[in-house]
């Protein structure tokens, strides 16, 4: 299989590592300060997934340096939130009759910006609940609570083609399964994003200490409450199917699994990045607007974390 990566970062490069260590053709297409270190050394993995270092792997640092010597059975999107529609605007270059796009990204709204550029019957969707820190050359998996979920909301994207690519993850050593609700497995993607990620970066700490401190706790749940009315308002089936449930879910299993991660969005700050918060509780306020539907917690958060990637010059 050929494979294009569009954001070699944390998520991209772990993705792209795997498979080209499992003998398959890929492309990674990302920044010099990270893809230079894999030009001299290899890309190194490690952390939960085992200790690996992948020599075969093509690398671009801008669109025109690609190998196009053959067409792309896959173009993997993997990058943040706001860098979505610059992303889209590169794909049509690199499609080929049955090229197909995957997305692995965060947040809200991300289908929508793909589908503006390539038709629909094209895009599938991932989820991806492992969390990985980057370095120059290195990438390191740190949690993971869930398989990654492939699906696809058009029904007209070829079902072998979602099998086969279920099974090349796994097959690279990836856990991985199908599934033919990826919306609702997403926003429940959205949902932790939104209880924890906003909160960890402003507090500086992993995701396992905001449960030791009752503010926090109450902070999460009008997060999560409010982000189930939104949903509710615009016709989004969730799962569990209510507030409690999740605030439950997340609380006693979610959370405890992840405890040592530490949110991108921190990283992102850290090194003057701008985060996804507006893919994130930023969704959750302007679909609360639309609905009329307060959101006074998930606007909070959003706030505070555009003045903290302010006071640090982002």
């Amino acid at each position: 299989m050929r494979v294009l990566v569009i954001g070699a970062g944390a998520i991209g490069s772990t993705l792209g590592g795997f498979l080209a260590k499992a003998g398959h053709r890929v492309v990674l297409l990302g920044r010099p300060w990270h893809l230079d270190a894999v030009r001299r050394s290899g890309l190194r993995i490690s952390g939960l997934w085992g200790e690996h270092v992948v020599t075969s792997l093509s690398l671009a640092t801008d669109p025109s340096g690609v190998d196009r010597s053959a067409p792309f059975d896959w173009i993997f999107v993997c990058v943040k939130a706001h860098q979505t529609a610059s992303a889209a605007e590169l794909l049509p270059q690199f499609l080929g009759p049955h090229t197909l796009v995957c997305a692995f990204q965060n947040g809200l709204g991300n289908y929508e910006i793909l589908s503006r550029s390539i038709a629909p019957s094209k895009i599938v969707l991932g989820r991806i609940i492992f969390g990985v820190e980057l370095e120059p050359g290195h990438v390191r998996v740190t949690v993971c609570a869930d398989e990654v979920l492939i699906g696809a909301v058009d029904r007209r994207v070829p079902r072998e083609r979602l099998s086969q690519l279920v099974s090349t993850l796994q097959s690279a050593g990836i856990p991985t399964r199908a599934t033919a609700t990826i919306l609702t497995a997403l926003w429940a993607k959205v949902l932790y994003n939104c209880a924890l990620n906003g909160l960890s970066t402003l507090l500086e700490v992993p995701y396992g200490k905001l449960l030791e401190h009752r503010g926090a706790r109450i902070i999460m749940e009008g997060v999560i409450e409010e982000a189930y009315q939104v949903a509710s308002a615009h016709g989004v089936r969730l799962e569990p199917a209510g507030a409690e449930a999740y605030r439950k879910l997340l609380f006693k299993r979610l959370i405890p699994d992840t405890a040592a991660h530490r949110s991108s969005m921190l990283q992102d700050v850290r090194r003057g990045r701008p985060t996804e918060i507006d893919a994130l509780n930023g969704a959750i306020v302007r679909l609360g607007q639309q609905a009329a539907v307060p959101t006074p917690m998930n606007t909070l958060l959003t706030r505070l974390v555009h003045a903290k990637e302010q006071f640090l010059r982002v």
